[in-house]
């Protein structure tokens, strides 16, 4: 599998050089979508295969875009947004084939990779862009994101935010695709909330940083982890504060999470940046600080 391009997640952008296209960003999952003479597979970013999810998104991708052997890079959504299209995570059968007709979903393409067997991701985005409408034909389940020239960012964003999209994409004109790249060339802008949470403890490192991620707790119930928005020195002043203030757990954690525990702490009030709360767990969070860290 192609690993996808990635976007630099900002809280705001000021002095753009150059020249940019903004494009909405959707509530859905990235797909990567492969066509090799009859076989077409679509991968999840975490390199799952999951074609046999979404037959209906596989046969409108075998009848609408021209060529045998083609990559193409998008956002997989149902009505609904995020939520709705967790439903669709099943594995019978049956089921799957039922919800294709009552919650189908639209494969949304936004980038090519491979054309008629010739990789492209050196071709500048807007070529790319370019190649896009002449290769693919518009269904009811395949639809093509809009992109526009880059010019008021915060209207931007503020246009996209009522239309009801998670935000916005900014993507440098002339550049090219950078596949498993967090690149400077691609910039998210989310509405994104701030909600309170105790910090209880941290988890083991894979690497040479000081933990893995932070363990939460809300409400007197695990709530999840956070393991981004630190730096690398951020992360050994945190494992200063939580030795300083180290004590058994007083929740309960998933067999899971225990496995990798580093260490518990007593509660210490701290805030994180959430896309949502899905199942009592927060989707995408985001270190911010400790409360009394100012």
């Amino acid at each position: 599998m192609i690993e996808p391009m990635l976007a630099q997640l900002k809280s705001n952008v000021v002095n753009l050089d150059g020249s940019w296209l903004v494009e909405p960003k959707y509530d859905g999952e990235r797909l990567i979508a492969q066509r090799e003479g009859n076989s077409i597979t679509l991968w999840t970013r975490r390199d799952i295969q999951v074609s046999y999810k979404f037959p209906e998104i596989v046969s409108a991708l075998k009848k609408n875009i021209n060529g045998k052997n083609w990559i193409l890079d998008g956002e997989l959504t149902v009505a609904g947004g995020f939520r709705q299209l967790l439903k669709r995570n099943v594995e019978d059968k049956f089921k799957i084939s039922i919800l294709a007709r009552k919650m189908p979903a639209t494969y949304n393409i936004f980038d090519i990779i491979n054309w008629d067997g010739e990789f492209v991701m050196e071709k500048p985005l807007i070529e790319r862009k370019s190649l896009l409408l002449k290769a693919v034909n518009l269904d009811e389940f395949i639809d093509l994101i809009d992109f526009q020239e880059l010019n008021d960012v915060k209207k931007h964003l503020n246009d996209n935010l009522k239309a009801g999209f998670e935000g916005i994409v900014l993507k440098k004109t002339y550049s090219p695709y950078e596949p498993g790249k967090r690149s400077e060339n691609w910039i998210k802008l989310k509405k994104q909330d701030t909600i309170d949470v105790y910090v209880v403890g941290a988890t083991k490192s894979t690497g040479s940083i000081a933990f893995g991620a932070l363990i939460l707790k809300k409400d007197g119930k695990f709530f999840g982890k956070v393991g981004t928005g630190f730096s690398d020195q951020d992360r050994k002043y945190i494992l200063n504060i939580l030795r300083k203030n180290e004590t058994p757990l007083d929740i309960d954690l998933p067999e899971s999470v225990l496995s990798e525990l580093l260490i518990s702490n007593k509660p210490l009030l701290a805030e994180i940046r959430v896309q949502e709360i899905i199942n009592d767990s927060p989707r995408a969070p985001v270190w911010v600080r400790f409360r009394w860290d100012d």
